[in-house]
């Protein structure tokens, strides 16, 4: 019985990650330059104080200027630019406009989900799942095939042998 109670301690733990993945799937960065940086794009600036969305964007003599929108609540939409900057002193904002020297731009990237390592890490895994499951249902039916149950003693019947034992009552007070 504790091979049983242990291989579906694995076999809850795999089927974890299984899910998790499922919904969460696996991202893949992707890095650009500051070249890149495109009018119809949507960007998220992260500043060491807060993070701004950004759009309508516009590069001109070093200098990227656009207008900032906060509305928007869904900081991990992928379709988002992430621009990160060495610091807050080089952003500024006047009303919903900023302007950034491209120099204090530490890092620019975007995460998207990337649809071919997740199809391959849930096969995996689920074949990793199904093997568990078969390991463990063949290590539990050579168990009981192992250790049969015992035939009750000639002219006695199950319940009578099960009673003797003290496996089973038939529910009555004694």
């Amino acid at each position: 019985m504790k091979t049983c109670s242990q291989l579906q301690r694995i076999f809850s733990v795999l089927m974890s990650f299984v899910i998790l993945t499922e919904f969460s799937g696996c991202y893949t960065t992707r890095v650009y330059n500051t070249s890149d940086i495109n009018p119809e794009g949507y960007y998220m600036i992260h500043a060491n104080s807060a993070i701004y969305p950004a759009w309508n964007t516009l590069v001109s003599d070093g200098i990227l200027s656009g207008n900032l929108d906060f509305n928007i609540r869904n900081f991990s939409d992928p379709r988002y630019i992430h621009i990160y900057l060495d610091s807050d002193s080089s952003f500024a904002v006047n009303n919903d406009r900023f302007y950034l020297p491209l120099n204090s731009v530490k890092e620019i990237n975007q995460r998207y989900r990337d649809t071919k390592k997740t199809r391959t890490l849930v096969i995996v895994l689920v074949v990793g799942a199904s093997v568990g499951l078969l390991t463990a249902l063949t290590i539990g039916m050579v168990n009981i095939f192992r250790h049969p149950v015992p035939d009750p003693p000639d002219g006695q019947d199950w319940c009578e042998y099960l009673e003797s034992i003290e496996a089973c009552s038939d529910g009555s007070p004694d």
